[in-house]
């Protein structure tokens, strides 16, 4: 009995080292799992930063090549002319009488194949007493119009196969100087009747109203201001002078108001805008849009017609 009583005082202080040692050993443990843990996870970020520079470099490749190829787009779009998408209920575009896909081929004589801003900037910037002069690509043919300020329109890029139609066929089209042009408004009734008003005021508008009157065919007007004319010098010689002079200044005003006016009643109505350089040049501009439209006096020679239809002969049985 006292051998294991004194046994157990011995025994007790080894389990005690040992439980210690234990536990010396698991914090042993959990310090080297800590201190392993960072370059774990350094090897997982390793592992999946190699993943991603083996797994994504195509992607990122394909959005360089996407970049490039949408740059390359642009640069093959700047090369190419501008097309008309669409135009304003109101703008200065539909009073010029210019059509969706109508290409702008040139601006005051020189080929223009900007981008849409540029245009945008020249065309707001432009002066409005001179305007500049487009050159407008329409099916074909090259018309030119005076603009004096932005148009109004929606704006895109033509396709390359039509700019390089419309270059060679500005190539061949011969341009003058901008001051030699002048704007001509065409008007045109639904037996393609056609009459060329020249906006450009006549000096005789002024001197001599009736013979303005008899150049234009406006027997209208002739008959009114022989009236005026009349009445005010059965009353008075000054009564008659005031006349003269009020009715130069109002023609000088509203000559072309008039005109549009007169022609309207007679069923004609506004079909073209152009700046061309004599009426002969509108006359041949007209016919090539439309061979069969009827100008009196005819400076181009006589419209295409059409061909009578054939007689059906009556079978008698």
């Amino acid at each position: 009995m006292q051998q294991t009583d004194q046994a157990q005082p011995d025994t007790v202080p080894q389990v005690a080292v040992e439980a210690a040692a234990e536990i010396a050993a698991d914090i042993d443990a959990l310090g080297a799992a800590a201190n392993n843990a960072p370059a774990d996870q350094a090897a997982r970020d390793g592992a999946v930063s190699s993943a991603m520079a083996g797994g994504y470099p195509s992607e990122a490749g394909e959005m360089k090549t996407s970049q490039g190829a949408s740059q390359q787009n642009g640069e093959d779009q700047a090369n190419t002319f501008l097309l008309i998408k669409e135009l304003r209920s109101i703008s200065r575009a539909r009073s010029l009488r210019l059509q969706p896909e109508d290409i702008i081929v040139a601006i005051d004589g020189k080929s223009f194949q900007g981008d849409i801003e540029t245009f945008l900037d020249i065309m707001f910037e432009c002066d409005q007493d001179h305007g500049v002069m487009l050159t407008v690509w329409r099916k074909g043919t090259l018309i030119n119009v005076i603009a004096r300020g932005p148009l109004g329109c929606v704006f895109e890029h033509a396709k390359q196969e039509a700019s390089e139609a419309v270059a060679r066929d500005f190539s061949a089209f011969q341009l003058g100087s901008k001051e030699d042009y002048t704007t001509f408004e065409v008007l045109r009734d639904i037996f393609r009747n056609c009459s060329v008003l020249d906006t450009r005021l006549s000096p005789v508008t002024f001197i001599f109203p009736p013979l303005w009157a008899i150049q234009h065919r406006l027997w209208e007007v002739l008959l009114a201001t022989f009236l005026i004319y009349g009445v005010t010098l059965a009353v008075h010689w000054v009564l008659f002078v005031f006349a003269y002079i009020i009715l130069g200044v109002y023609l000088r005003k509203a000559h072309l108001v008039l005109r549009r006016s007169f022609g309207l009643m007679r069923g004609r109505h506004i079909w073209m805008v152009v700046a061309a350089r004599s009426e002969l040049e509108v006359q041949k501009l007209c016919r090539e849009l439309d061979p069969k439209c009827i100008f009196k006096p005819d400076l181009v020679g006589p419209p295409v017609t059409d061909e009578p239809p054939k007689k059906r002969r009556r079978r008698r049985s």
